[in-house]
């Protein structure tokens, strides 16, 4: 029984419109024990003789037969199977890994037949040393002469310990002491195995060949036994193991670093698309986030605009529902809400009255925001001088105060305050007009109705009416009145100013904001508005009334979300078209950069490694390589977010599940490029893919 046996095997090649014979009606038998030479002219057929026979290519005529069975049924998965447990591979290109060193190259091999992982270094160094390489084990490839990669090859054939050593001018590149060394160790590994040398020069191979095969116009016209002693032997079907997930792993961290230039440039594509895109999809959820509806349709400034004299954006104010003082358990339920926030007592009179001055020297400032240090405690880089340490008359002012100094004392006039609340709900156009004569200090009103609420101010010298808002008495469910007593101006001393994008901010202590008696309201702080979003939705309405410039809006905040959810959804939409923009010039560059590659995917498949393994090993590849490019970009994100405060504020509205969302969706993209590159490579056969990779250029070797 032959090891291998051809019977009437045909090999054709379409070219054009035409199709061209690469070898007819072959028939021939080989057994292990022998050295088989086959020559003929360039374009002989010789080489494909050799491709078929080793299931490096296809065939279309006739039957290839394995220890007696037939292989025309073979399917891509059998053929792989094939070339794992029987062949080693020879080619006059050297067919190695040129990024891989000796070592790596050999033990190749070894991972591809999951050969026993405590044994695979001291075998890889015994057929090292067998060749002559033991000096060079370390070297890379591409490094090597041609007789150097050849014996390489050689002992990774021999790393396979299969039955079959398949040698396609083995010599062809090297000077003739190399070529005599070269033919002299295949003879000296031929006892037991059988070894198909296709040569062009047979003096070379005539010393030791058992037998000679001469090929013209893909037809054998020589099949000649040149020694009769040769001893036959018989061959079992190998047995092997398939290459394990770990092992892939392995495999995927070595060439993502094998070639720095390579990995430098994906690394570069990667994170430069991943860095714009986040900042892209932080601006768009940014813009979704901060869309008010009302600003369209009912004009959002007439509702909130007292409101954001001085509110700060991620900051809100919490009263009861009942207009009851707020009690320790408030304060208790309060806090154990989730998320980072600081919540103060009593601070009720600091956001109330909007009638705030400010004086630095002699400059006087009408307008600013409130906000507790707490807020940018984390972003200590952006303080542009003094410090964020501050005492309960400290305070850290924006630098959109020109006049500021450190040193500088700002003093803060306002109105305090008082216990007097009174709620009328029983309106008749008596009321039309409110007298605040009646009072000897300053009244806040709150006016109600269905769908709006307005704020206002009177004093003695400045009576309010109703009809200043076109407001029908009818329509008023109820007016709040509030009186407020003068208050003195205090006095805070400058100690620090930061760069926040000219945000007119003025940054309290806790300790002036952390009032211990419990009063009137609460005021809640949180790092960013997107934090403070959050944190407004997980307070109880039914208990507490949240004044939030930002989101509270009374009953037609619910009206409003439908058309929330679309902005945000057509803002997804935009993301989304612009990530599949930049995947495409992405892919563009990767196509090109995975093609110079086909060689070694070429080489693989030689070796044995299955398509499945292979498949896994392009998808680690570029996931591992993704994991880093992801994580060097938030490292980044995280870097300018620390410098710059309008993008810290952009980025504040990324929640975790954003990120998560970002993450999958490159895992996603990242899989489609690794899963497009190995359809390509698994459509076509092992020696189309190394004809591919010579045609591609190695441009980044």
């Amino acid at each position: 029984m032959a090891l291998i046996k051809l019977e009437n095997v045909s090999k054709y090649y379409k070219s054009g419109e035409g199709v061209s014979v690469g070898m007819q009606k072959v028939s021939l038998s080989f057994d292990a024990g022998e050295f088989v030479a086959i020559i003929g002219e360039s374009g002989s057929g010789k080489s494909t003789l050799l491709n078929v026979i080793s299931g490096l290519d296809t065939y279309e005529d006739g039957e290839v037969y394995l220890n007696d069975e037939e292989t025309s049924h073979y399917t891509i998965k059998d053929w792989e199977s094939y070339r794992a447990k029987y062949i080693g591979f020879i080619f006059q290109s050297y067919n190695i890994i040129d990024s891989y060193t000796v070592f790596q190259n050999v033990m190749l091999a070894l991972e591809v037949q999951n050969y026993p992982k405590h044994l695979r270094k001291k075998r890889a160094l015994e057929l090292i040393d067998k060749v002559g390489l033991t000096s060079h084990k370390h070297h890379k490839a591409a490094k090597l002469s041609g007789g150097q990669k050849q014996r390489a090859v050689i002992a990774r054939a021999l790393a396979k310990d299969c039955p079959i050593i398949a040698c396609d001018e083995p010599t062809g590149n090297l000077d003739s002491e190399s070529s005599k060394q070269i033919i002299e160790l295949l003879h000296e590994i031929s006892k037991d195995k059988l070894i198909i040398i296709v040569t062009h020069n047979f003096d070379e191979v005539k010393q030791y060949a058992t037998r000679k095969i001469k090929i013209h116009d893909g037809e054998v016209v020589e099949d000649k036994v040149l020694k009769r002693d040769v001893e036959i032997v018989k061959v079992e079907e190998p047995k092997t193991s398939k290459m394990t997930v770990g092992s892939v792993a392995r495999f995927a961290i070595r060439n993502i670093f094998s070639i720095p230039r390579r990995f430098l440039l994906f690394l570069f594509l990667q994170l430069a698309i991943m860095v714009l895109f986040t900042n892209i999809f932080a601006s768009f959820m940014r813009t979704a986030n901060s869309f008010n509806p009302f600003d369209l349709f009912i004009g959002g400034d007439s509702i909130n605009s007292v409101y954001k004299d001085h509110f700060s954006d991620n900051r809100f104010l919490i009263l009861r529902q009942d207009n009851q003082p707020l009690s320790e358990a408030d304060y208790e339920a309060i806090s154990s809400v989730s998320g980072d926030f600081a919540l103060y007592k009593d601070a009720f009179e600091l956001d109330f009255a909007s009638n705030y001055t400010f004086i630095f020297g002699g400059s006087y400032y009408g307008n600013a925001f409130f906000d507790s240090v707490y807020t940018i405690k984390d972003n200590p880089s952006l303080l542009i001088d003094g410090t964020l340490n501050l005492a309960a008359n400290e305070i850290v002012v924006s630098n959109a105060f020109t006049e500021a100094v450190v040193g500088q004392n700002l003093e803060v006039s306002s109105f305090e305050y008082s216990t007097h609340n009174t709620v009328l709900t029983n309106i008749t156009s008596d009321l039309l007009n409110y007298d605040a004569k009646l009072y000897d200090s300053y009244v806040e009103l709150e006016i109600n109705t269905d769908l709006k609420f307005y704020y206002s101010f009177a004093s003695k010298d400045f009576p309010i009416s109703l009809s200043s808002f076109d407001i029908n008495y009818q329509d008023v469910t109820s007016i709040i009145v509030r009186e407020y007593g003068r208050h003195e101006g205090k006095t805070y001393k400058v100690v620090g100013i930061y760069n926040d994008n000219f945000s007119e901010k003025i940054y309290f202590s806790e300790a002036a904001l952390a009032v211990e008696n419990i009063g009137s309201g609460f005021m809640l702080v949180a790092k960013n508005k997107s934090d403070a979003t959050r944190i407004f939705n997980r307070i109880d309405k039914s208990v507490y009334r949240v004044i939030y410039p930002e989101l509270e809006l009374g009953e037609l905040a619910s009206i409003t979300e439908p058309i929330k959810l679309v902005v945000k959804v057509f803002f997804y939409a935009l993301a989304f078209a612009i990530g599949i923009f930049l995947y495409f010039l992405l892919a563009t560059v990767t196509k090109n950069i995975m093609h110079s590659r086909m060689k070694d995917f070429a080489i693989y498949r030689s070796i044995g490694a299955n398509q499945q393994k292979l498949a896994l090993l392009v998808i680690f590849e570029q996931l591992f390589l993704m994991l880093i490019a992801f994580t060097l970009s938030m490292l980044i994100l995280f870097y300018i977010t620390r410098v710059d405060y309008s993008i810290y504020l952009t980025f504040s509205y990324l929640s975790r599940m954003d990120y998560v969302v970002l993450f999958a969706l490159f895992a996603i993209l990242t899989f489609r490029l690794a899963s497009k590159f190995n359809n390509k490579t698994f459509k076509i056969s092992v020696i189309e893919n190394i004809s591919e990779s010579k045609e591609m250029g190695l441009w980044l070797k």
